[in-house]
């Protein structure tokens, strides 16, 4: 079985790009226990906000683990369409985004994004612009056809991120950048998307959402 430093040490490559580019193997070397033991969000406080799918007859969860191209928000929406094609509205559904591993960067918004090269650190181009993303490219619409972020929470839908994830990145970015911790989770702080729910670990919310009904579905 692999050690909580050895998992951790496989997070922050796939986090923070390839090991040889950024130098990461000799930055995380250090890493101890502090991830591992800082607080997380309360399990009664995400019981709280896990408490609006009751008596919601159509529940499941994507499990969102990198970008993929957007495809956990695509089909979470494909799904809420297709619900509404056969009459039932979105207000009788309960569809849940867990960002987790790779994919807790986005919820995020840009100026996290921008300052911590995320685009580069997770290999996710900017259609606008040819580039390694600088902005969270799936957080709003540009035009009404757009599938984002924005439109998927404006219609009820619920996105959670990974506390396990945002400890993880905030450590290795540190450690990485030679800078203070306190300041890197500030900036992840300030930057949350608004409605967006830290939960204790992705893996616990996607268990227990289950458990609450949701089927599962992967999304990359």
């Amino acid at each position: 079985m692999k050690s909580p430093t050895t998992h951790r040490r496989g997070f922050l490559t796939t986090l923070l790009g390839g090991a040889a580019a950024f130098g990461l193997s000799a930055a995380i070397a250090p890493l101890k226990a502090t991830a591992e033991n800082a607080p997380a969000k309360s399990d009664e406080d995400a019981e709280k906000w896990f408490a609006q799918m009751e008596g919601k007859k159509h529940k499941m969860v994507f499990d969102m683990t990198k970008h993929n191209h957007g495809a956990s928000i695509k089909w979470a929406l494909t799904l809420m369409d297709t619900y509404n094609e056969m009459g039932i509205t979105d207000n009788e559904i309960s569809v849940v985004l867990v960002l987790r591993y790779a994919g807790f960067g986005f919820a995020f918004g840009d100026p996290l994004w921008k300052k911590y090269e995320f685009g580069k650190r997770i290999d996710l181009k900017d259609d606008e612009t040819g580039k390694m993303a600088l902005r969270n490219v799936f957080a709003t619409c540009k035009t009404e056809d757009d599938e984002c972020i924005e439109l998927f929470q404006k219609r009820g839908g619920m996105i959670c991120v990974c506390g396990k994830s945002i400890e993880g990145g905030v450590e290795g970015l540190a450690e990485l950048l030679k800078l203070k911790k306190e300041d890197v989770q500030k900036d992840f702080t300030d930057n949350l998307i608004p409605g967006v729910k830290i939960v204790p670990s992705g893996i616990w919310a996607l268990n227990r959402v289950q458990e609450l009904g949701c089927n599962f579905c992967f999304g990359g």
